[in-house]
């Protein structure tokens, strides 16, 4: 849905695809674990889950892609559960030439939820990238009936960190835009977003989103010199910061050298 925003210029010019896999489904129980080691090419693998129940019979509940590119060693693993559920774990790191990563998932809360019909699709992105050997994606993606949650995996690593970072969720309802919270930064030096708890952003099922599920901060940080962005929108209610807003839209940001550090939160409906 989104385009990488790296600079061409961090990640060299991939020669070479070495890896292309396709998880086009998983079934009840099964899992997809997948071992790279790649010194330059490209690694896209999409997981789909279907709804094994009388409820939706085969429908898709959720799909969650995983890709790479440049230079890295790392895992990706996913298996289903009920009503099309997937949870996928993704735990990669660049070598000294640098990478790009980018996990997203896609929720269809009318099928992961069993018979709760709210029309609502909801949608995760998450991007690290860099130049050199720091940059690093630990994160998983857990759906269940009523809400998702992105989360560190595992909670002692960095979940994204990189020359450029990036979280965005949103969700719609009818097929119309009900939410969306952004943060992204790019630096010279590295970039850290983190969670005090070891869940993140999340989705519900009703419309919501929300970059703080479960207790604690949410802080983000970098060395060197770049650009700090975060936005929001919801269609009946914004948070941001610890400002409330009804319905609108809110973004702030800036340029920083010598480094910047601080805590967010938002959540939207």
């Amino acid at each position: 849905m989104k385009k990488t925003k790296t600079n061409p210029e961090i990640i060299p010019a991939i020669a070479v695809i070495v890896l292309m896999l396709t998880a086009t489904s998983v079934f009840a129980g099964d899992i997809v674990d997948v071992t790279m080691d790649v010194s330059s090419g490209t690694v896209d693998i999409t997981a789909q889950g279907f709804d094994h129940t009388t409820w939706h019979p085969n429908q898709v509940g959720e799909i969650n892609t995983f890709t790479g590119m440049g230079g890295w060693s790392g895992n990706y693993r996913v298996n289903e559960g009920s009503y099309g559920i997937l949870n996928s774990f993704v735990n990669v790191n660049s070598y000294e030439y640098g990478a790009d990563f980018v996990m997203t998932d896609t929720q269809y809360f009318n099928v992961m939820s069993g018979n709760h019909i709210n029309n609502v699709v909801g949608g995760f992105y998450a991007e690290s990238a860099g130049d050199n050997d720091q940059v690093t994606m630990n994160l998983k993606s857990i759906g269940s009936m009523y809400v998702w949650s992105e989360a560190t995996n595992p909670y002692s690593l960095a979940p994204l960190r990189g020359n450029y970072i990036e979280k965005n969720v949103w969700t719609t309802v009818n097929g119309v835009p009900n939410t969306n919270l952004d943060l992204w930064v790019s630096t010279s030096g590295v970039a850290t977003m983190s969670n005090s708890n070891i869940w993140g952003w999340t989705n519900g099922e009703t419309g919501t989103s929300n970059t703080n599920y479960g207790v604690g901060t949410r802080s983000v940080s970098a060395t060197g010199s770049g650009n700090f962005n975060q936005y929001g929108f919801g269609d009946s209610s914004l948070t941001f910061n610890g400002f409330t807003f009804g319905a609108g839209t809110v973004s702030m940001g800036g340029s920083f050298t010598g480094g910047m550090s601080g805590t967010y939160s938002m959540s939207a409906s």
